[in-house]
């Protein structure tokens, strides 16, 4: 016979189950072990140092100091500091940004350690709300352990979380899911509190980085697939829209804020000279233009690349490779008939899921956190990883559910699925620990840039000057002597070979770079002067 069970026992057993968040003790154990493993994973990034933007941006950046910084943040442009007489310096209006930079110089001042524990324990929040959202979104803890577990060591990311610089992605990609978490358990009603919390943290996204601007979409999404309970579609649509007017409402507060802070010809990217060149901090910067169509044949290549990034872990890396095309060649055709086959195979096996809402929040959410990175005429690189920081949430959540739904086939099956989610882990773990050590100092960054795109003569510069900061002269002369030897008609790396020289004390080697450098400043004045003669005359000429 069994005895009853004291009121107390009841009361601890009931308590034990439900923690937090309807989780069990084993489940937030879990849970807390897939942040353990995160932290742990990105510990090593501790020992990095400085790379690149870094020492512009806070290092060197005397202002940062004053609390003037922050409060001329939300005034001017991102990178106001840097000739505060002459403005707007930047197309970026990132307040929130420069305040989690004034925040770290003055807990940390210049000491690269804590800057990188700071974001991995970002990271951290990130992988606690991308749990939250996936368990609020399919109700099953199952999937929302997995989806944490891929976030939180997919190696795409080793870049936003390891890069000191690299704070908006991630901040603001933390700033929505929470607005989502909030807005998922809000009451209703348009002025609820959890309706307000998602509105504030929304703004908070948009003003550390602006790729939120789209967040509306996702919450017209979310509504409409999860809470569309009203018959017919113009009811769904209808309760969508009141739903998402607030958040529409932020994002405009945000454009005027961008508008009073950059004005119109900064508003919607970074503006071009009459030649077509970019402004970029304060600089003019040499950069062609591309037309809608060379942007349309780039555009399938980009995206196979992102792909490629997600689902291939040695892809990830500080740059890609990836180059405009500007003629018809077989590698677009290629890329977006691969692009097709790929949505459809997955539209079909979405569609017969039961599970195809979730899905198809998934692709929407995917979708809308990567289109500002589709601007290609305005990025600096085509590709970058950091840009899939916040994407990479529905790709996480949507392989969480194929694999939470393909093992409940059976006990074959859920070992199966066991096993394949263990490899993976492991796999992206390892690559992203192998990953981060691109990001130790310039040297690393550089040299893994060049190893990447060995004949883009700005990266094999930039490793040079970072050989020479780091004491190593005659390894920057030699890797510019590389760079003459791939770019032989590269007339800046001549000019910068010839200047390593003159630096190192061999004058003999000096005169002859510096007169090969002469001699193709002169070549190309001279086929400029044909061109323009040649132009002038064309009219004339015999038909």
């Amino acid at each position: 016979m069994k005895s009853k069970a004291s009121p107390t026992a009841t009361a601890r057993e009931t308590s034990a189950a439900t923690l937090f968040w309807g989780l069990t003790a084993q489940q937030a154990a879990i849970l807390a072990a897939i942040v353990i493993a995160t932290i742990a994973i990105y510990l090593p990034s501790l020992r990095s140092g400085w790379v690149f933007d870094d020492w512009q941006e806070f290092v060197d950046n005397k202002l940062i100091h004053s609390w003037s910084f922050v409060w001329n943040s939300f005034r001017y442009d991102s990178w106001w500091f840097l000739d505060p007489d002459h403005l707007p310096q930047s197309a970026y209006y990132r307040p929130l940004e420069n305040t989690w930079f004034a925040a770290n110089a003055l807990l940390f001042g210049t000491h690269p350690a804590g800057w990188h524990l700071a974001k991995i324990l970002l990271h951290a929040v990130a992988v606690v709300l991308c749990f939250r959202v996936a368990q609020l979104l399919s109700g099953e803890v199952a999937v929302g352990l997995i989806a944490a577990a891929i976030f939180g060591v997919m190696p795409a990311h080793a870049g936003g979380v390891v890069w000191a610089s690299a704070i908006p992605e991630p901040l603001s990609t933390v700033f929505e899911l929470g607005a989502m978490i909030f807005l998922i358990k809000r009451k209703p009603g348009w002025w609820s509190r959890g309706m307000f919390i998602a509105l504030i943290l929304y703004a908070c996204a948009t003003l550390t980085h602006e790729s939120a601007i789209l967040f509306p979409a996702i919450v017209f999404a979310y509504v409409f697939i999860f809470e569309g309970d009203e018959t017919g579609t113009v009811r769904r649509i209808g309760k969508a829209l009141r739903v998402s007017a607030p958040f529409v409402v932020v994002a405009i507060a945000y454009m005027c804020a961008r508008l009073h802070a950059l004005g119109m010809n900064f508003l919607f990217g970074v503006p071009r000279t009459a030649t077509g060149a970019l402004i970029l901090r304060g600089f003019v910067v040499s950069m062609p233009h591309y037309s809608p169509a060379e942007v349309l044949m780039t555009l399938p290549v980009v995206l196979v690349a992102y792909l490629a990034i997600l689902t291939m872990p040695e892809m990830a890396g500080p740059t890609h490779a990836v180059e405009w095309i500007t003629h018809p060649a077989p590698i677009v055709f290629i890329s977006a008939a691969s692009l097709v086959v790929i949505a459809a195979v997955v539209l079909i096996a979405a569609w017969r899921s039961p599970r195809r809402r979730i899905f198809l929040f998934c692709a929407a959410w995917s979708l809308f956190t990567i289109a500002p990175a589709l601007n290609l005429n305005a990025l600096w690189w085509l590709v970058d990883d950091r840009y899939l920081y916040a994407p990479s949430f529905g790709w996480s959540l949507a392989v969480a559910v194929a694999a939470v739904q393909i093992a409940a086939a059976g006990s074959t099956a859920r070992k199966a699925v066991g096993a394949a989610m263990a490899a993976l882990l492991v796999v992206y773990a390892i690559s992203t620990m192998r990953t981060e050590r691109y990001w130790y100092d310039d040297v690393a960054f550089f040299e893994r840039c060049v190893e990447i795109a060995p004949h883009e003569s700005d990266y094999r510069l930039r490793l040079a000057g970072a050989m020479n900061k780091a004491g190593d002269p005659e390894g920057a002369a030699q890797e510019l002597r590389v760079g003459t030897t791939l770019e032989p008609d590269d007339v800046h790396l001549h000019l910068k070979l010839a200047q390593q020289y003159k630096m190192m004390g061999r004058e003999l080697d000096f005169e002859q770079e510096f007169l090969r450098f002469n001699q193709l400043s002169e070549a190309r004045v001279r086929q400029h002067r044909a061109a323009e003669n040649s132009g002038a005359s064309q009219p004339a000429a015999a038909p």
